[in-house]
C-alpha cells in the first residue's frame, strides 16, 4: 500500500510540475487522485497476494511491476496537449464598413458589461478615448462569409515542444462573421476586390488569439469593437495547409 501510493503520489505531483507547468490541477493530480488510488490499490494488492498466499519473490516482483506502471500511466496522464494557436480561416468578404459605425453599439456594450461589475476600474475618459482611436484609426470592419477553417496547434511535449501541426479542417456555420482589418486602411473597395482568400484572426499582435486586452475596457478598436484583427497567413502555418 505504501509503496504504490507513494508512486502514485510522487508521480502525480511531480509529473505536472516538471513536464506541463501551466496546467491548471498542478499537483493537486497526486494529492487527490493517484496518491490515494496507488494507495488502494496496494491495499487491495496485499490482501490479494496474502489470500493466494503468493511467494515473497513473486510478490515482490509483482509490486514492482505495478508500480512502474502507475509511475508510466501517471506521467503519461501528465504531458501536455497541444496548444491551440488559433485557426487559418477560408473566406470571401461580403462587406467593408469604416469602424465608427460601429462605435455607438460598442458604446453600450461595454457600457452594460461595466455595470454588471461595478467593481472594476476603467481608466479614465475611456469612452473619449475609444471613440477617438476609432475615428483617427485607419482600418475597416469586414463581413465575412467563411467557407473552412483549419486549426493549428503547437505541440509542448518533450520530444516534439515547439512542432507545429494542422488539424482537420471544417465547415462552420453559414453565419457572417465580422472581423477588423487594416491592411488596405479605410479602403473598402480595396478589400471588396479581394474576393476569397486565406486569412488569420489573431487579438495579439504576436498572434495569440486569446490574450485579453491590457486595459479593459479596451480603448484599441478592434479591442472596443469585441473583433478579432484579420492579417495574413504567417508562411510557418501556410505550409501545414494543402
Amino acid at each position: 500500500m505504501l509503496a504504490l501510493g507513494g508512486t502514485g503520489l510522487a508521480a502525480g505531483f511531480l509529473g505536472p510540475l516538471l513536464l506541463n507547468p501551466q496546467a491548471n490541477q498542478g499537483p493537486l493530480l497526486g494529492i487527490f487522485i493517484t496518491g490515494p488510488a496507488g494507495a488502494v490499490a496496494g491495499g487491495l494488492l496485499g490482501l490479494s497476494l496474502r489470500l493466494l498466499q503468493v511467494p515473497a519473490a513473486r510478490a515482490r516482483g509483482a509490486l514492482r511491476g505495478l508500480c512502474a506502471a502507475l509511475l508510466l500511466g501517471t506521467l503519461w496522464l501528465c504531458l501536455p496537449e497541444p496548444k491551440l494557436l488559433g485557426y487559418v480561416i477560408e473566406a470571401e468578404v461580403t462587406d467593408c464598413a469604416g469602424p465608427e459605425s460601429a462605435g455607438s453599439a460598442a458604446l453600450e456594450r461595454w457600457r452594460a458589461a461595466l455595470a454588471r461589475t461595478p467593481w472594476a476600474r476603467p481608466p479614465a475618459h475611456w469612452e473619449a478615448q475609444a471613440l477617438r482611436n476609432l475615428a483617427e484609426d485607419a482600418g475597416a470592419v469586414l463581413t465575412l462569409h467563411v467557407q473552412r477553417r483549419s486549426p493549428v496547434y503547437q505541440h509542448r511535449r518533450p520530444w516534439d515542444r515547439g512542432a507545429l501541426s494542422a488539424g482537420p479542417s471544417t465547415v462552420p456555420p453559414d453565419a457572417p462573421q465580422q472581423y477588423y482589418a487594416r491592411a488596405h486602411g479605410a479602403d473598402c473597395a480595396a478589400y471588396l476586390k479581394e474576393g476569397a482568400g486565406r486569412y488569420w484572426p489573431f487579438s495579439d499582435p504576436q498572434g495569440d488569439p486569446e490574450k485579453p486586452s491590457a486595459v479593459w475596457p479596451p480603448t484599441d478598436p478592434p479591442g472596443f469593437l469585441s473583433l478579432q484583427q484579420l492579417g495574413p497567413v504567417p508562411v510557418q502555418y501556410g505550409r501545414l495547409l494543402p
